[in-house]
């Protein structure tokens, strides 16, 4: 089967070894904000850089240039291409079969992160928004990565 938007198989390897380490430095790093502690250790580093949208609370800038750290832009920057990675790569034996499992996951996953957002929306409040909303971005990818790893293991078992 032709499938044009698929990455070709080793693209998977790639994402699960650039998702490990962003995945585990990612909830350091969040473990760190929740608990209010120091973690300018984790830093990746600061610098000066061009922002369309910047500034302080209350006080918006546009098309400014601040000081930024760039430890969140590279955890998201990896986290979405390894998650891509991983959940668009074709697989060995890639027919209809395959693609109607990844197409039904792809359904899964969508019903279940809109009742994830209508879920927290309603119960969480405050900073803790924010928080749930960090994890959010992520949400479609991994429950697709998730539900379809499982189908495919479900398929190939039997």
């Amino acid at each position: 089967m032709k499938t044009k938007y698929l990455f070709p198989i080793v693209f998977r390897k790639i994402g699960w070894s650039l998702f490990i380490p962003a995945f585990i430095y990612g909830i350091a790093l969040l473990i760190y904000y929740i608990c209010e502690c120091d973690s300018e250790f984790l830093s990746l580093g600061s610098s000066n850089t061009i922002a369309i949208i910047g500034g302080e609370l209350f006080k918006t800038e546009y098309f400014c240039i601040t000081e930024n750290d760039w430890t969140e832009e590279v955890i998201i920057v990896f986290l979405t291409i390894s998650m891509l990675f991983i959940g668009f790569s074709k697989e060995k034996d890639e027919d209809e079969c395959i693609a109607n499992i990844r197409m039904k996951a792809l359904t899964w996953a969508t019903i279940a992160n809109s009742i994830l957002l209508f879920v927290g929306t309603m119960l969480i409040f405050g900073t803790a928004y924010l928080y749930f909303m960090d994890i959010y971005m992520f949400s479609f990818l991994l429950l697709f990565i998730i539900k379809y790893t499982w189908d495919i293991y479900r398929f190939r078992k039997n």
